[in-house]
């Protein structure tokens, strides 16, 4: 009854909005679905291109099946995942912004052009550097291995290495337009004489004596500010205020998700249950793959390599031995002692021929063949180079130096049983491997060793009251006030305050937190979270402590921050004062330290770090060869010339072409491009 109220109370409101709708939909066309739809599809809009979340999925598939394949890996982590994605973002804002440039231009990227860049005796430089695409006997890419993908694709228009050839292709695409247009901008500026003299000048460098003498040597009460100081500051330096996007402040608790006392109660107990089993049986093995965080690899270790936590007990005892149950950090271990009074290299240097044929038995007869050429002197290296498939071919068939758990634990096993210079085939798969071992290290004492262990966790009731706790807390503590006050109140809880971007992978190094980033985002200064998020081995809520919008940001909100800096460019002044009142002698204001080849061209200055104002006085300490003093970053510098760094003669042609050559404009054109264009951006909406 009391729903059935609220809709009469809101009738009029409803056929109000109901009607609005149909006007829409009746007389202007307007689809209604798709004008609250867009809302919720709409991933970004650039100049009024717009990119829908299906398209920018997409895209992103293009880009992960290529860093899949590249990088030889089944799946990526979190944060290549959240790479990828401003990567494809920036990727297509660059393609609106060049193609809109390129086109009031008039300049186009034809197909006949892009075939070129692929298939042409010169192809473009990404290609060159695709391991797909590369052929370790010509060192280089191979247009033969490109023209075999292409018939796959074709085949096989939806597979992952579709994906793969269209990024690559949309990345030479765009590398085509950028190339033209900024080849348009460079030639339309002209250089002369005086700038080709002031790029000469910026090059000069000097070897320099310093004595640096640090702000916080005076005490901040010394300097006095007011209002109209900072007011004057905030003004002059207004640019350096400027928020380029919106940001949040938040403020985090955490709660760790740790174990209990009782949780190493329990699994103490649960590994004391199986240590009779695991000390007597024959079958130790199968009880430690089954029950052990880290299964069982039989390989002998050395004294050297073996856990130091079971050094003494594997050495000192005999097969059948056992060890603990003890508990060593987090973590439960027990063990037994397979094998004693081994000897062994702890590595050895292995190559190795992998060959495979139509069937088993034509491989099988080429491995006994090669092994025969082998044994009757053909070298080793030459025959890898001819038939090995693996990509060590190139290098002889040589894969260094390893131990025996650095790779397959049973071709490792069989190579550290071979002697040196042997011959021998290891059968993998569908092929065959053809090793020999080259050289050892000296034969050490080892012993096998079975490992059951098990890390302590949080168990489900550890872990529904760790939760728990953070629940009471919010609801304790739903307000700004409440929540920071009782944090500082109760012991063992640290308020982290964090300052984020919409679009940034995750809060400080808590894992998994994007989620609060999006909450953050869609809430206001003062709101508390309504629920615990999962990050990581962590239980987290928070707080939105301030809101600080893109533009310029107010005077107050950054009072603190230029009181600081008026009262260090007050010492500054007062620093240099007194140094020069020293007189001339560096020795006298403090250590003296040298910087070879600091020039106007690099604000880093050698063993000191980035101190721009350092470099930017090196024109005039060349030119006057009087000592200079500047307030740097860190302090106050005194700075007195050694000697000038020769340098080339003059040559206004060369310092052009020098200075062209480096495509100064590469990265300012884009960011001039993108300045000037109104840019929205959904993606906190979808990640």
């Amino acid at each position: 009854m009391a729903t059935l109220e609220k809709i009469r109370q809101r009738g009029v409101l409803l056929t109000c909005i109901i009607g609005f709708a149909l006007f829409l939909f009746i007389f202007t066309g307007v689809d209604f679905n798709s004008l609250f739809g867009e809302s919720r599809t709409l991933v970004g809009e650039v100049n009024g291109n717009k990119m829908e979340i299906t398209e920018f999925e997409h895209r992103i598939e293009e880009a992960k099946a290529f860093y899949q394949i590249e990088r030889g890996e089944n799946s990526l982590d979190e944060q290549t995942t959240a790479q990828i994605r401003e990567s494809v973002w920036n990727m297509w804002m660059q393609e609106v912004l060049y193609g809109e440039a390129c086109e009031a231009a008039g300049i186009v990227v034809s197909d006949d052009e892009l075939a070129d860049q692929i298939l042409s005796d010169n192809p473009n430089p990404m290609l060159n550097n695709l391991r797909l695409l590369f052929n370790p006997e010509t060192n280089r890419f191979d247009k033969n291995i490109l023209v075999q993908l292409l018939q796959i694709i074709e085949q096989e228009p939806t597979s992952d290495y579709a994906k793969y050839w269209a990024y690559v292709e949309r990345n030479i695409r765009l590398q085509l337009l950028e190339n033209k247009y900024n080849t348009l901008v460079v030639t339309a500026i002209n250089y002369n004489d005086a700038d080709a003299k002031a790029l000469y000048n910026a090059k000069k460098a000097a070897n320099i004596e310093y004595v640096m003498l640090p702000y916080y040597n005076q005490p901040d009460s010394l300097f006095p500010v007011n209002d109209a100081e900072l007011k004057a500051y905030y003004n002059e330096n207004i640019n350096t205020f400027t928020q380029k996007e919106e940001q949040r402040v938040v403020k985090v608790l955490s709660f760790a998700i740790k174990p209990s006392a009782q949780d190493f109660a329990e699994t103490e107990a649960w590994i004391n249950n199986l240590k009779n089993e695991f000390a007597t049986s024959a079958d130790y093995v199968a009880i430690c793959n089954q029950n052990s965080d880290v299964p069982y690899n039989n390989v002998a270790v050395s004294a050297n390599t073996i856990d130091a936590s079971l050094k003494d007990f594997a050495f000192a005892g005999k097969a059948g031995d056992v060890f603990g149950p003890t508990l060593m950090g987090d973590t439960y271990k027990m063990a037994r002692i397979v094998e004693t009074g081994i000897v062994a290299p702890d590595s050895i240097k292995v190559r190795h021929i992998v060959v495979q044929e139509a069937d088993a038995e034509k491989t099988k007869r080429l491995a006994d063949s090669l092994v025969a050429v082998l044994k009757g002197g053909a070298d080793f290296a030459a025959v890898a180079k001819e038939y090995s498939l693996a990509n060590t071919a190139q290098n002889g068939g040589e894969l260094g130096w390893f131990k025996e758990s650095d790779i397959d634990a049973e071709f490792s096993t069989a190579c550290f049983k071979a002697k040196v210079n042997e011959i021998f085939t290891f059968p993998m798969g569908s092929t065959i491997q053809i090793a020999q071992v080259t050289e050892q290290t000296q034969p050490v004492s080892k012993v096998k060793v079975c490992v059951l262990q098990r890390k302590v966790e949080a168990g489900s009731q550890t872990y529904g009251a760790i939760y728990s706790q953070a629940s009471q807390y919010i609801a304790q503590n739903n307000t700004a006030t409440a929540f920071v006050d009782s944090a500082r109140a109760e012991n063992g809880l640290f308020l982290r305050t964090y300052t984020i971007g919409k679009n940034d992978v995750r809060v400080g190094n808590l894992e998994n937190s994007r989620q609060l980033i999006r909450w953050a985002f869609g809430k206001k200064a003062g709101a508390v979270t309504e629920e615990v998020y999962e990050c990581g081995k962590n239980f987290v809520i928070a707080m939105v402590d301030e809101v600080i919008p893109e533009g310029k940001k107010s005077f107050e909100s950054v009072k603190t921050q230029v009181k600081a800096a008026v009262i260090q460019d007050k010492k500054g002044d007062k620093m240099i004062e007194d140094m020069k009142a020293a007189g001339e002698n560096l020795a006298a204001l403090g250590v003296v330290s040298t910087a070879q080849n600091v020039s106007l061209s690099s604000a880093f200055i050698p063993n000191i770090g980035r101190e721009p104002m350092v470099a930017g006085c090196i024109p005039a300490l060349l030119a006057t060869k009087q000592i200079q003093y500047v307030k740097g970053n860190m302090g106050v510098f005194a700075i007195k010339l050694v000697a000038e760094v020769p340098q080339a003669e003059f040559n206004a042609a060369n310092e052009i072409l020098e200075y062209t050559n480096r495509n100064p404009f590469v990265y300012t054109t884009f960011e001039s491009l993108k300045n000037n264009a109104k840019i929205i951006d959904n993606r906190i909406n979808f990640y």
